[in-house]
Formats: structure tokens, C-alpha cells, sequence
């Protein structure tokens, strides 16, 4: 009888095992992780960001851009595979990719939206850095 209660609770943490994306409603800081599935695994990374939007404060003739660079890491039968992907808030073209993704990584699809790049610029603010930057990026699993 304990082996048939052994095997029930092994089949229910099986079964209750997160194979979802990594819920993060307070954003993405700065160089974190996030798992994006269990098996195979895989994981995204907030890797860069670049910040040329047009300050609080100040009247500007382009409004300039936030663009994140996101590093996909996973294991496929290959290996290991690393994929860089970029996204943008405000005025963005090809090159700097868009405030939408669709991506097919280590066998599933996502779709990732980015709504937001924090802390918006403002005029004279000498102690913005790379890592006080965070992400609001809706990951859905397809």
C-alpha cells in the first residue's frame, strides 16, 4: 500500500510541475533570468538596453527609442543553443526590432511583448545606469 501512496504523490508533483513561463508582474531587471519551460530548458535573459528616448522635461524633435537586446539559452539534441533577439519601445525600425516577438526557441513558441523600459529618461539625471533598468515583457507560451 505505501508503494501505491508513493507512486500517487510522485505523479501529482510530476503533474503539478510548472512547464510555464516564469510570471513576473514587477518586470525584468537588468542582466536577470527568467525560465521560460522546464523540459526542454530553457531561459531568457534581460542581456542589454540602450536608452535614447527623449527626456522628461525637455521638447525634442525625435522621440527617440529604448531598445533591449534579450539572450534565449536552452538545450535542444544539439546542445546547448544561445539566441540574441532585440525589441524596442518608441521609434523603432527593422534593425531595432519591434515592442512585438514571436519566436520559435528549443522546440515551443512564444510570444513576447514588451510594454514598457524603465525608468523613463529625465533631463539631468546623472545616476541612471544600465542596472537600474527593468522590463515589462508579457511572455505567452503558444
Amino acid at each position: 500500500m505505501k508503494k501505491y501512496v508513493f507512486v500517487l504523490l510522485a505523479a501529482m508533483a510530476v503533474a503539478c510541475k510548472s512547464t510555464g513561463v516564469d510570471k513576473r508582474e514587477d518586470g525584468i531587471q537588468y542582466k536577470e533570468t527568467v525560465i521560460l519551460n522546464d523540459v526542454p530548458k530553457a531561459t531568457l535573459t534581460f542581456f542589454e538596453v540602450e536608452d535614447s528616448r527623449c527626456p522628461e522635461g525637455v521638447t525634442c524633435i525625435w522621440g527617440g527609442r529604448a531598445t533591449v537586446d534579450l539572450l534565449f539559452s536552452g538545450f535542444t539534441t544539439e546542445g546547448m543553443v544561445t539566441q540574441h533577439a532585440k525589441m524596442c519601445v518608441g521609434t523603432c525600425d527593422a534593425s531595432t526590432g519591434s515592442d512585438t516577438l514571436e519566436k520559435t526557441f528549443a522546440g515551443e513558441k512564444y510570444r513576447l511583448v514588451l510594454s514598457a523600459v524603465n525608468p523613463y529618461p529625465k533631463f539631468g539625471d546623472s545616476t541612471r545606469t544600465k542596472e537600474k533598468y527593468s522590463i515589462m515583457l508579457k511572455i505567452e507560451k503558444k
